[in-house]
């Protein structure tokens, strides 16, 4: 074989081996069954320590481009889907990094976890309709500082059912602390 086909099929066995360990970015989006349903957009209030709390609540709420949130009147416009969390961190400033895991049985507000979970699916907020789903049990895994976060979620709800997700993005923090609590839970 001459010098320059063996730098040819060379290159070309290093190609493929290179091009294969590159991670495809997962999609921004959260799975219900077998329908992925995509987000794009969100942000965080900090509402400090709550009474009877061992941590910090932060309420993350993160949904798809059709939805419009209104600060000022702290309402939802628009169609699409929506993910909700009320979380607790062990940081008073920001939503720490790591694993926070359900729970509503022990202490209410412990470090590291969180007690609400709501999906939401095609919602219609003018007219409230769509579908609205609960977690029981699961975890979210949160990583990165500041305001670009990565949200990895794997819960469960009442009745067995499965929901993933993933979001990497722009996820602004407000202070909420001296507003009162509009309960997006509800």
């Amino acid at each position: 074989m001459k010098r320059s086909q063996l730098a040819t099929v060379v290159f070309l066995i290093g190609a493929l081996v290179f091009s294969g360990c590159t991670k495809v970015e997962e999609p921004d989006h959260f799975r219900y069954t077998v329908n992925d349903y995509p987000l794009d957009q969100g942000f965080i209030h900090n509402y400090g320590m709550p009474q009877g709390a061992t941590a910090y609540n932060f309420d993350v709420t993160i949904f798809s481009s059709g939805v419009n949130y209104l600060r000022d009147s702290h309402e939802f416009r628009g169609n699409g889907h929506i993910v909700f969390f009320q979380m607790f961190s062990s940081s008073a400033t920001e939503l720490a990094e790591g694993t926070y895991l359900f729970n509503v049985e022990s202490t209410p507000g412990a470090p590291s976890t969180f007690n609400v979970a709501n999906f939401g699916m095609n919602v219609n907020f003018s007219e409230d309709t769509g579908t609205l789903v609960s977690a029981v049990s699961g975890m979210v895994k949160v990583s990165g500082t500041g305001n670009y976060r990565t949200f990895d979620i794997d819960c469960m709800t009442g009745t067995g059912e499965r929901i993933t997700g993933h979001f990497y993005g722009y996820v602004p923090a407000y202070d909420m602390r001296d507003e009162s609590k509009k309960l997006f839970s509800e």
